[in-house]
């Protein structure tokens, strides 16, 4: 089960494995995801998933795809998708909120 804290940080790298992971063979280095991340959906995520997931043991070139210009080319061409999903995401956060604060006031009574 996910940590509710990871809940949000988890959802941005779903969006970018479900879309911008298919663009025509991106680099995605934890580097790039993360200012993907930030270019898409205003926050960098969590460190340590981006590297889990993204990261490559013994690496030692640069992605070319990290660079800013690069990274703001790959988020205009998924930013309304991005907007969506992120609103989705923000919106199944709230219903969550609201049903957990529901099952708490129940009960107390």
């Amino acid at each position: 089960m996910t940590h509710p804290r990871q809940y949000g940080p988890r959802c941005t790298l779903t969006f970018i494995f479900a879309t911008i992971a298919y663009d025509p063979d991106p680099d995605l280095t934890p580097l790039t995801v993360r200012r993907l991340c930030k270019a898409l959906f205003g926050r960098t995520g969590s460190q340590w998933l981006v590297v889990e997931v993204f990261g490559e043991k013994g690496r030692q070139h640069r992605s070319a795809d990290s660079n800013p210009e690069m990274v703001e080319k790959m988020a205009a061409r998924y930013r309304h998708a991005a907007e969506l999903h992120w609103s989705a995401t923000l919106a199944e956060i709230e219903r969550v909120k609201r049903l957990y604060q529901t099952k708490i006031k129940k009960s107390k009574k």
